[in-house]
C-alpha cells in the first residue's frame, strides 16, 4: 500500500513511522522545510529554544516507545522537568502567590481560594472526578455529558477566585485560551484523568529540548528508502475515490499531482475542509467547527543576571493582562539571562497585522508593565515564534460535535489525526496519528 500523509507535525510523522512498520510506503508532504509542527526547537544563543511544545508526559508512554525505537532514550540523555514546572501566579499587580500542580484538587487545597468558595468548589468535585475516572484517557469524547458548560462559566458559579487566579491563567499559560475557549468537558477529562498534566511526571531531552523527538523523526524519513519525504511542499487539493486518492501539491513554481491507495489528513482540523473539496457535508460541518488559538512566544537574552526574578510569573487576565499569559527567566550563569513570554490567543488575534518588530516591542512592554525594574535592561538580542494556530479550542458543545464526527465512522481510503481528535498534548497527538494508522491497516 502507497499512503501519503499530509502533514509533518508529530500525528503525521507518528502515523507514518507506524505505516512504515507495517512495510508500507510512505510520501510524507510537510509545508515548511523543517517537521515537527508544534513540536520544534532551535538553538539561538548557545540555548534551545522550544518553537511550541516544551514537555511531554510519563503517562504518554507512546512517546517513550518512539524515543526508543529512534534510538534516543538513553537515560543520560533525558531531563525530569517535574520540579521546574512550578508556578507563581501575579495577583492584583502587586504579589506573586505560589500555586504548585496544576490540577484541580491543588487548586480547592490552596489557601489564597478563601473558605467559603473552596468549600463550594469541593463540593464540586467529586461528582467531575467520578465521571472523568469512569471515561477512557483515550477518548475525549467519554466526557462528553459535560459538555453543555464553559468550566469558567461553570465554576464562577462557586468560586470566582479559583476561576480569576487559577484555572484562567493556568489554561492562559499552557494552551492561550480565553475564558470561552474550554468547556468543562475537556478541563475535567484533561485535568483529571490517567494522562492529565496534574501529579504526573513530566520530561523532556537534555539535548533540542521537545524538539528532539521530531528532530530524530525526521532524521529517520530522510534515510528511510521506503519514505519519499517532502519537506517544503504545500498541499493544494486531496481526493479519494474507490480506486484511490489524489493530491496537488506544490513547491516554488512546481505542482505535481501524487497517487497513492490512501491518505493520511495530518493539518490542522481547521485546515482540512479547504484541502479537501470532496468531502461530505456532515463531516465538512465539523471541521467547520474547529478554531485554533494563537500562542506566540517570545524570546530575549538580557544583559543581566537572573537575580531577585523568580522563575515564572503568570499573568490573569482578571488584573488586565489579556494580551501576554506568562514570563519565564532563566539564568544562563555567565551574566545574562535567558527569558520568555507567551501572548494568549486575545493578544494574537488583536495584532493579527503587526509586523515582527512591532510585536516584539509589545511585547516587551509587557514584560516591563510587570517587572518595571527591568526597564533599563538590554535586550541583547530577541526573536518571536509566530503561532497563530497553535491549540485547538474546546469550547461547549465541541466534544458533542466530536462524538458525532466519530460516530460517522471510517471514510473510505482516508484517515483524520490531529490534537483537535484528542488533547493538544504532544503525546496525545502522537497517539491520534498511530490511531489514525491502525485504522488504514485494518481496512486494507
Amino acid at each position: 500500500m502507497r499512503v501519503i500523509v499530509v502533514g509533518g507535525g508529530i500525528a503525521g510523522l507518528g502515523a507514518a513511522f507506524r505505516l512504515r512498520e507495517a512495510g508500507h510506503e510512505v510520501v510524507l508532504i510537510e509545508k515548511d522545510e523543517t517537521p515537527g509542527g508544534r513540536c520544534r526547537s532551535v538553538l539561538w544563543n548557545g540555548v534551545w529554544a522550544v518553537t511550541g511544545a516544551f514537555a511531554f508526559l510519563g503517562a504518554e508512554t507512546n512517546l517513550m516507545d518512539q524515543a526508543r525505537k529512534l534510538g534516543i532514550d538513553a537515560p543520560a540523555g533525558l531531563s525530569d522537568l517535574t520540579d521546574a514546572h512550578q508556578w507563581n501566579v501575579w495577583v492584583k499587580r502587586r504579589e506573586a502567590v505560589h500555586f504548585g500542580a496544576f490540577d484541580l484538587m491543588a487548586a480547592a487545597r490552596h489557601p489564597f481560594i478563601p473558605l467559603s468558595e473552596k468549600a463550594r468548589l469541593l463540593a464540586t468535585l467529586p461528582t467531575l472526578v467520578r465521571q472523568t475516572l469512569a471515561g477512557d484517557p483515550r477518548d475525549i469524547t467519554s466526557s462528553a455529558a459535560f459538555d453543555t458548560v464553559n468550566a469558567c462559566e461553570y465554576f464562577r458559579r462557586y468560586s470566582p477566585t479559583f476561576v480569576d487566579y487559577f484555572l484562567e491563567p493556568c489554561m492562559g499559560m499552557f494552551c492561550g485560551y480565553g475564558e470561552d475557549d474550554f468547556s468543562l468537558a475537556w478541563t475535567a477529562w484533561s485535568s483529571s484523568g490517567k494522562l492529565s498534566w496534574g501529579a504526573n511526571h513530566i520530561w523532556s531531552f537534555k539535548e533540542r529540548g521537545a524538539g528532539r523527538l521530531t528532530w530524530e523523526l525526521g532524521r529517520h524519513f530522510l534515510n528511510d528508502a521506503g519514505t519519499d519525504y517532502r519537506l517544503g511542499e504545500e498541499v493544494l487539493a486531496v481526493r479519494h475515490g474507490a480506486d484511490g486518492v489524489e493530491v496537488d501539491a506544490r513547491r516554488g513554481e512546481r505542482t505535481e499531482t501524487l497517487r497513492g491507495d490512501a491518505v493520511v489528513m495530518a493539518v490542522p482540523g481547521n485546515r482540512v475542509a479547504g484541502l479537501m473539496p470532496g468531502l461530505d457535508a456532515p463531516r465538512r460541518a465539523f471541521f467547520d467547527t474547529v478554531d485554533y488559538a494563537g500562542h506566540h512566544i517570545v524570546y530575549y537574552v538580557l544583559d543581566r543576571p537572573k537575580g531577585e526574578l523568580l522563575d515564572t510569573y503568570v499573568l490573569p487576565a482578571a488584573d488586565g493582562f489579556r494580551r501576554t499569559g506568562n514570563l519565564r527567566f532563566t539564568d544562563m550563569g555567565d551574566g545574562r539571562t535567558f527569558a520568555h513570554s507567551q501572548w494568549k490567543d486575545w493578544g494574537c488575534r488583536q495584532h493579527a497585522g503587526a509586523s515582527v518588530e512591532e510585536l516584539l516591542d509589545i511585547a516587551w512592554s509587557d514584560v516591563v508593565e510587570v517587572l518595571p525594574q527591568l526597564s533599563e535592561t538590554v535586550v541583547l538580542d530577541r526573536f518571536v515564534s509566530l503561532q497563530p494556530d497553535a491549540i485547538c479550542k474546546r469550547p461547549k458543545g465541541y466534544i458533542a460535535g466530536l462524538a458525532k464526527f466519530v460516530a460517522l465512522g471510517p471514510l473510505d481510503r482516508v484517515a483524520f489525526c490531529g490534537d483537535y481528535l484528542s488533547n493538544s498534548t504532544v503525546g496525545q497527538s502522537h497517539w491520534s496519528g498511530l490511531v489514525a494508522a491502525e485504522q488504514l491497516l485494518a481496512r486494507t
